[in-house]
């Protein structure tokens, strides 16, 4: 990760200006000095964007800037000395001037002596930033910042509607080319609507704009076709001219945005479709083009393209994303760049080697075109993704850039990137808002602006990846600042560079630290990837003073060294998934500690008491890491906003030991909170009265039966687990709720309420698993937010019925915005349904007032299942259904609606497939009574695969010979022994892929 001056100024700035303000200033007797500093620092700030701009363009600047960053950091650890000592001073000492009399004899000198130190080193900052803040060769090429800006109606990386094919391969492309000219021209008869086509940089927008755009049935119904490319820098009436020159009218001697205005709604006078391509604000659209547009007398359709999703959504348009290629695809279209028709010999042999190039382009069809052509490598691809860089703020470049430091193709989760970008300082406060808070917005705005990419097992989009192409560019940018260090590879260093950050992924046994970083004194952040059986060298830890970040998650680490106490500026440690038995006394020196996680340390059972002193600590996690207890005392760390792994009361039943659930009620910031053993808890207490922020709350019990000879829980302990569920009342802000190994004899009231939905508006995401006693669901389809409902384990469950959607008015949805349903493992669940369903010819009354959003649902080892409920049917947006171990279920049918995949496993009774006119993907696997399979019209995979015996393989019988009699694929048996294949045939379908495997079927259609 680079330092990007106007970013790490601006803050050091804010933070220099609070510390000159304090008392502990002048105490130090620095205040004069860092008045100094801050008044040239404030004189240099014009210059950086010009500085951060130019670096990469001339070796004079880049240098310049290397100094300046040289003195930032420097001066930033001066800052952070000063506090620590003037905090200590504090602590020890009432509020004094300047003069150390009052002090202890000892004190004094130590006070002396520090102040002597520290004013020294300011003195030598001011000497060195004076010295290049008047380099005479280098501020004339970084005054007049605004020289470079051009203004123009036109993109300098202009675009125009294709017309070569030969980027068009795949039926992705074609496919989305079909539905969205269907919408343009034949769908909604409103007069104007939007049309947004976002994705990341070189994704290939243009071109699914340009494929429209060139359709004829645009041409046929639009008489009126314009193509714009729109700069950041746009200049309005030139803007305004092309769009009226382009729709074939004449804007005569008119150059203002007044004049141009009206000229452009009298020239639309017939059918018109705009594209607008490139679009980096919606102002272009609110302040500029959306009252001549809307209000031009014939109908009309926009088309956007954007990067960041949120300029559409601005726009009020309707979005469509585009996806990354698949690999054939990507195949597809390096054939056609890089091959002739006539080369099919070639295309053969280099199949091997272009896949695997074609692969690490991670369907990104520039980039596929790009090494196509290889001598475009060094302008177009970069050139693409700089611009979506260039673009951000200067805070959300820093963070994009860190997130080069994760290994390729890694998984980072929200949470965790916010918790490092805090550690880095990277987040700019504003007024009261929680750090975490913003922090989470640059995430959002990353994803928005499809720079990182989230990942699709998710809902939550809380994970996410980084495109290699653009982790490439990221790691040209962070230069010699940073580096990362993959593949068990020897860390080597340039003894002229500084090293601030490392990164090393798969370490091997030692982690060994190169002597010329250690010599130098700067690295700030030290990070370990997969790295298992790696071993830390205890002793080099303490001699890496100026660290902010240290994560060793997963190494080999047993044990922290004394030393850890000696990196007084550390913000963030990381031992998750260690060996670590227990922490040093000495981590109660490390008072800037903000992140402490522990989570999965299986051998950690303790904490010490001075953990209670960490003031700044702001997040603490304990996760599945078996504590007995937590010291009394953690209530006293107010800015906590993140508990993971509350441990209630004592396993000894101490009383002067361990933390009661009243500690909690001083933790107002908490925004995410796991309590676990809540069994331990005797007091009925409003716990989280006072939490109002909280989005994120965890609870857990431990039955008594789950510990070692321990009898089933009687009715005393399941009353007192009723009570303390009762009384925790959870505030309304929650936005994800589990409850895990509750064993109450029902769910808590709160949860049970008929007004669920107006008590927690805003809850996204339930988890409720093993709740093994309550027999009866809580009304959950009242949630208006909910998105993920996952139930499992739930014993005592029979039936589900209406009661689940809960009480409501007939024109109030029954899980309005829920996406994914997952029931697991429950065992005595026999019968489901919504209630009666009353069909009117061929419509279901009310079919749009449930489920409306349900992509995906998955049953698992419900046995007793009988049937799915009828009104199932109301789901018309679901495209994922799996059912697997449900041996009661004899038939699946009549989903109409069911689109992607339907997946059936290990289901011993079923019999019959049938009515999935949408379906694209079956697959049916080990349900040794299946007979029919019917009505898939649309189907384009099919998989029905039953084990082989011992004996033999299994062969197409004679009935599914005739039912197959007119296909057009190979017939392709699977199975645990053999692959065969039959010969081909024609098919009416659309069927692509087929694989038998299934000796009772008697029918496919």
């Amino acid at each position: 990760m680079a330092m990007i001056l106007p970013a790490f100024v601006g803050r050091y700035m804010k933070k220099l200006a609070d510390f000159v303000e304090g008392e502990v200033s002048i105490m130090l007797g620095v205040k004069d000095e860092l008045q100094k500093l801050q008044r040239r620092l404030e004189r240099m700030r014009g210059f950086l964007e010009q500085a951060e701009r130019k670096r990469h363009e001339d070796t004079n600047i880049s240098n310049w800037v290397g100094e300046l960053k040289d003195i930032m950091y420097d001066a930033d650890d001066i800052i952070d000395l000063c506090i620590i000592e003037g905090g200590k001073l504090l602590e020890s000492h009432q509020p004094v001037s300047a003069v150390c009399h009052p002090f202890p004899l000892f004190s004094c000198f130590g006070c002396m002596k520090f102040r002597y130190e520290i004013g020294d080193k300011i003195r030598d900052l001011n000497k060195r930033l004076k010295e290049i803040a008047e380099d005479r060769s280098i501020l004339p090429k970084l005054e007049n910042p605004n020289q470079d800006v051009q203004e123009s109606g036109v993109n300098p990386r202009r675009t125009f509607p294709i017309e070569d094919s030969s980027d068009i391969v795949g039926t992705q492309i074609a496919e989305a080319t079909q539905s969205l000219v269907e919408s343009l021209v034949q769908g909604d008869k409103k007069k104007f609507w939007i049309l947004g086509i976002v994705g990341m940089g070189g994704i290939g927008k243009t071109t699914l704009a340009s494929i429209i755009y060139n359709d004829e049935r645009i041409k046929e119904n639009f008489s009126i076709r314009v193509w714009v490319c729109v700069s950041k820098n746009f200049s309005e009436a030139k803007l305004l001219q092309e769009i009226i020159r382009s729709a074939g009218g004449n804007y005569g001697q008119a150059e203002t945005k007044a004049e141009l205005i009206p000229i452009l709604s009298r020239v639309l006078s017939r059918r018109f479709i705009v594209v607008l391509d490139d679009i980096w604000e919606a102002k272009v659209w609110e302040d500029l083009l959306r009252y001549p547009l809307e209000s031009a007398a014939a109908d009309g359709r926009i088309v956007i393209t954007s990067r960041d999703i949120n300029v559409a959504k601005n726009m009020r348009a309707r979005v469509h994303h585009v996806d990354k290629m698949d690999s054939n695809e990507g195949w597809q279209l390096f054939c056609k760049k890089v091959f002739r028709d006539d080369e099919k010999e070639e295309i053969i042999n280099l199949k091997e080697i272009g896949m695997k190039i074609v692969d690490k382009c991670d369907g990104l069809p520039l980039a596929i075109k790009t090494i196509a052509g290889v001598y475009q490598l060094q302008t177009e691809l970069p050139g693409a993704l700089f611009l979506s860089y260039e673009d951000l703020s200067s805070d959300l470049k820093q963070c994009l850039l860190f997130c080069s430091l994760y290994p390729e193709n890694f998984s980072m989760t929200c949470d965790q990137l916010v918790r490092f970008w805090l550690a880095e300082d990277f987040v700019k406060s504003q007024g009261d808002v929680l750090l975490e808070d913003l922090a989470e917005d640059y995430y959002k705005e990353l994803i928005c602006r499809n720079l990182l990419q989230p990942d699709s097992k998710y809902v939550s989009q809380r994970v996410c990846t980084m495109h290699d192409l653009l982790r490439s560019l990221a790691l040209f940018l962070i230069g010699d600042e940073s580096t990362f260090v993959g593949d068990g590879k020897t860390c080597t260093t340039n003894p002229l560079t500084k090293l601030r950050h490392l990164s090393i992924s798969n370490v091997g046994e030692r982690l060994e630290i190169p002597d010329a970083v250690k010599k130098q004194k700067c690295l700030r952040t030290l990070i370990a990837w997969n790295s298992p059986k790696t071993k830390i060298v205890e002793h080099e830890l303490g001699r890496l003073e100026q660290l902010r970040v240290l994560d060793l998650t997963g190494t080999g680490l047993e044990s922290l060294p004394d030393s850890v106490g000696n990196l007084l500026h550390l913000r963030h440690l990381n031992l998750d998934r260690t060996n670590v038995k227990k922490l040093p006394e000495s981590i109660r020196r490390l008072q800037n500690l903000q992140i402490l996680s522990l989570s999965g340390c299986q051998s950690l059972h303790m904490l010490p008491k001075t953990i209670t002193t960490l003031s700044n600590l702001r997040c603490l996690r304990l996760y599945e890491t078996p504590v007995s207890h937590l010291p009394r005392g953690i209530g006293k760390l107010t800015h906590l906003n993140n508990l993971e792994g509350f441990v209630v009361g004592d396993d000894g039943g101490k009383q002067d030991q361990g933390c009661n659930l009243e500690e909690l009620q001083s933790l107002s910031q908490l925004r995410a909170l796991k309590i676990v053993r809540l069994e331990r808890s005797r007091a009925g207490v409003s716990t989280l009265q006072n939490s109002c922020f909280l989005r994120r709350l965890f609870l857990r019990w431990l039955p008594p039966e789950a510990e070692n000879n321990q009898p089933r829980c009687g009715e005393d302990a399941v009353q007192n687990v009723n009570k303390i569920c009762n009384d925790l009342s959870p505030p309304s802000s929650l936005e994800e709720l589990r409850l895990d190994n509750f064993f109450g004899s029902g769910f808590p009231g709160w949860l049970m309420s008929s007004s669920l939905g107006a008590c927690f508006p805003h809850l996204a995401f339930l988890a409720l698993i093993d709740c093994k006693s309550c027999p009866k669901l809580p009304p959950l389809g009242l949630l208006p937010q909910l998105k993920f409902l996952r139930i499992s384990g739930a014993d005592a469950i029979v039936t589900i019925g209406p009661e689940l959607l809960g009480r409501r008015s007939s024109a109030i949805t029954a899980f309005p915005r829920l996406e994914f349903l997952v029931l697991t493992h429950m065992r005595n669940w026999k019968e489901w349904s919504f209630g009666v369903v009353e069909e009117i010819g061929d419509e279901i009354r009310g079919a749009s007032k449930l489920l409306p959003h349900l992509k995906a649902l998955h049953l698992q080892d419900c046995p007793e299942l009988i049937a799915l409920p009828e009104g199932l049917a109301h789901a018309t947006n679901l495209q994922r259904l799996q059912i697997l171990d449900a041996h009661n279920l004899r038939e699946i049918k009549n989903l109409p609606s069911l689109t992607d995949t339907l997946h059936i496993e290990r289901n011993l009774r079923l019999e019959r497939v049938s009515n999935f006119p949408s379906l694209k993907s079956l697959q049916i696997l080990n349900c040794s009574r299946l007979q029919h399979v019917e009505n898939l019209a649309k189907l384009q995979f099919l998989c029905l695969e039953h084990p082989s015996t011992a004996q033999g393989t299994s062969e197409i019988s004679e009935q599914e010979t005739e039912c197959l009699a007119s296909q057009t694929f190979p017939v392709i048996l699977i199975n645990k022994q053999s692959t065969s294949h039959s010969g081909y045939r024609t098919y009416s379908g659309s069927i692509k892929m087929l694989r038998l495997g299934c000796r009772n079927l008697e029918y496919l259609d």
